[in-house]
């Protein structure tokens, strides 16, 4: 088996994504394996950009289908076989090393090195998220009324379902479901509509404003409608 990991083969069972199998002259070898292949994938994407918790990770790689627990699914984000290397574990005077496997890499590897520094915190995670889960559209942009700081959401499982929160991260304990804050939200927000008419205005500021920070380079026409408006 040590022989068979010096060449760069898999032994044992095949992580998720991937599965066993054997040439016609008796050699084991694990290839991809889908779609467990595109889930993992897309976990090692998404972990990668940050802002998602361990436990809404792996409900939603559950959701599209992976069959994994906790541990296993952590455990395999750990796995360097994943960006095509086997450990050769250290023995009597040779010390443990990397050797490049004969299957085929599922990620890259800077992909694989970015994902170790978002789960052993190296790389912080993005304090606001952007790129955020249907049922917490509001997280990172809530502040707590009881501190101050920003809420940030996560979920519980009932006996039925997943129940989603906004909550503080200090140890002031606020908590509030996610429904009755996202109706209230829009509820205010709606008392915002523009004047009917003036709605393509409206979407040209606001793009002018997110992609140059100011109104220089509106256009004669769009300035004119900003007159109108106030």
């Amino acid at each position: 088996m040590r022989r068979a990991k010096k060449e760069g083969r898999f032994m044992g069972i095949a992580p998720k994504g991937y599965v066993n199998k054997i040439t016609e002259d008796g050699r084991k070898y694990i290839a991809l394996y889908e779609p467990e292949a595109k889930i993992m994938r897309w976990a090692f994407e998404k972990l990668a950009e940050g802002g998602l918790s361990q436990a809404e990770m792996l409900r939603m790689a559950i959701q599209k289908g992976l069959n994994t627990s906790r541990n296993n699914f952590w455990s395999a984000l750990k796995n360097p076989v994943y960006c095509g290397k086997i450990y050769v574990p250290k023995n009597k005077d040779e010390e443990g090393y990397f050797v490049q496997g004969q299957h085929d890499p599922l990620i890259s590897e800077s992909l694989f090195k970015k994902v170790q520094d978002v789960i052993t915190r190296k790389k912080p995670l993005h304090a606001t998220t952007i790129a955020s889960l249907d049922e917490l559209p509001l997280r990172g942009f809530l502040a707590c009324p009881r501190c101050g700081k920003t809420l940030t959401g996560s979920s519980s499982k009932g006996k039925t379902q997943y129940y989603f929160y906004y909550h503080c991260t200090s140890a002031c304990g606020y908590r509030k479901s996610t429904t009755m804050l996202n109706k209230e939200f829009l509820k205010d927000i709606n008392k915002y509509k523009p004047i009917i008419g003036m709605e393509r205005f409206i979407k040209i500021l606001s793009n002018t404003t997110i992609k140059n920070g100011c109104l220089a380079k509106m256009t004669f026409e769009n300035k004119f409608y900003l007159k109108l408006l106030f």
